[in-house]
């Protein structure tokens, strides 16, 4: 497993990201996923999702509904608990299964095209989710999702489009953001890793966004675009492709140390957590090794 997955990995190792309520390493060794770029996750979601219902299969219940509209096979819908159900949903399984954790809400006019796997505690409110996809716990969303790996507690609980993008745990998206995940040309997409900008091989690749980033409202990402973690845009960002670490607006100032670590607080305490000592520290490592 690289250890230098831009952005993703600035403060912590992928391997001990959460994933399917465990760490990213009790379920995949590198050898049974090759992730060496941050946009592979995207690629690799279907794979996931399906080696974590060959395993973890004893663990699921049959999940249903009077409300379920389904398309497919009503067999591949799971759940690990009591998930809630508020209105007209509707499943299809065509392509894969579709897995909800535990003390999920599903909320009136949800659609999901599976393969796709919904975290625990998480909302799907008026959404469109078509799959592969996986969220993490404690998501909001809402929208439209296209083949997109988010880790937890991810607010997307507005309008907007994100499509085959990775959003790190904690990020905002302010109503209306919507990326691009296709160039108007079709050619490949490049997307900077860390240190220069990286032909991805693929046509289809929208953001790469790491963990505690928010974004206002209305908020244009163009194709490929990363964007550091711990940064607040509030600028028009549409035509740069990378966003670095601790920006405040997005573009050539850098977030107040201080204020960060507010933020973080009050975001972390609304779900009921707070950052760490540990935490904190890298933070503060990162946020001198990418001063402006």
């Amino acid at each position: 497993m690289n250890n230098k997955l831009f952005p993703l990995q600035l403060i912590d190792d992928l391997c001990d990201s959460p994933l399917f309520g465990k760490r990213f390493k009790d379920w995949f060794s590198s050898d049974a996923v090759n992730i060496q770029n941050s946009w592979d996750l995207i690629s690799m979601t279907e794979r996931m999702i399906s080696s974590y219902a060959e395993r973890a299969k004893f663990e699921f219940s049959p999940a249903d509904s009077s409300d379920f509209h389904i398309i497919g096979d009503s067999g591949k819908i799971f759940s690990k608990g009591k998930i809630s159900v508020e209105g007209r949903i509707i499943i299809n399984t065509w392509k894969g299964p579709v897995i909800f954790g535990e003390n999920v809400v599903l909320r009136n006019f949800t659609t999901f095209e599976g393969p796709c796997y919904i975290g625990d505690d998480s909302v799907i409110d008026s959404a469109v989710i078509r799959g592969p996809f996986i969220c993490g716990k404690v998501c909001r969303l809402s929208g439209e999702i296209e083949e997109s790996y988010l880790m937890d507690y991810v607010n997307k609980h507005h309008y907007g489009f994100i499509g085959h993008s990775v959003i790190g745990s904690w990020v905002n998206l302010g109503a209306g953001t919507t990326n691009s995940d296709l160039k108007n040309n079709y050619s490949n997409v490049r997307v900077f890793d860390g240190i220069d900008y990286k032909d991805t091989l693929r046509i289809k690749v929208g953001c790469i966004i790491g963990e505690h980033t928010k974004t206002a409202i209305g908020t244009m990402i163009n194709t490929g675009t990363v964007i550091g973690p711990f940064t607040n845009i509030f600028e028009d960002i549409r035509d740069i492709k990378y966003v670095k670490p601790f920006s405040w607006g997005g573009r050539d100032e850098a977030y107040d140390f201080d204020k960060l670590i507010g933020n973080i607080s009050k975001v972390m305490s609304r779900r009921g957590k707070e950052p760490s000592e540990d935490y904190i520290k890298k933070i503060k490592e990162a946020y001198s090794a990418f001063s402006f």
